[in-house]
């Protein structure tokens, strides 16, 4: 069974979306980083997200991390790492956090020093336990990768997709949607695309 991963956040006191176009623009300015900003905004509640992919090579695939921001956590920005593949794979809890404190932690600290501030990464424990994947969620899992074109999906592939938000009642985390996607079948790039597809779903599925 998978390490249960700490969740992580940063407390800052400017506006949300401040900070994270503030971190955005720094990253984009180290050359380090591949930057992308995304909205989630379908109704009263907004969500900003903010991508950071590494550039540079890496023992990791793929490497990176998210800022996000929801409108009703104001002063809270949850930090989110990535990775197409992990070394371990998935990661221990060390791991992640080391891997959090080199990417995030780095370009927090340059923000600090830019703005005068003294923001840090608040590295915490996720309670409960591990996550354990139901039978229905399998049953969904399955019916979408067995069935699947890998390599290219058609209609009924995006509909069995869909199904797996829709009638799920668990959201798979984002390493453990990749693994399962990768001993599918899917490449490495298409299982980090398909897991970010997903994410944006539930976060959707959790709003309405």
């Amino acid at each position: 069974m998978a390490e249960l991963l700490p969740n992580i956040d940063v407390a800052v006191s400017v506006e949300l979306v401040e900070f994270l176009e503030r971190m955005a623009r720094l990253g984009e300015e180290s050359d380090k980083f591949e930057v992308e900003r995304h909205c989630i905004h379908p109704g009263q509640r907004r969500t900003d997200i903010v991508n950071f992919r590494l550039i540079g090579k890496s023992i990791r695939e793929g490497h990176g991390f998210q800022l996000i921001a929801c409108d009703d956590r104001p002063g809270r920005v949850n930090v989110e790492m990535r990775a197409a593949r992990w070394l371990p794979d998935p990661p221990t809890k060390a791991v992640y956090i080391e891997a959090a404190r080199g990417l995030a932690g780095e370009l927090l600290r340059q923000y600090n020093r830019e703005f005068g501030s003294r923001y840090r990464l608040r590295i915490g424990a996720r309670h409960g336990k591990a996550f354990a994947m139901s039978e229905r969620t399998t049953t969904l899992l399955e019916r979408f990768t067995i069935l699947a074109n890998t390599s290219s999906l058609h209609f009924y592939d995006w509909q069995r997709f869909y199904a797996l938000v829709r009638e799920g009642r668990q959201e798979i985390p984002d390493y453990l949607l990749r693994s399962h996607l990768t001993k599918a079948g899917f490449s490495s790039q298409r299982a980090v695309e398909l897991a970010e597809i997903y994410m944006h779903l539930w976060a959707f599925k959790k709003l309405r």
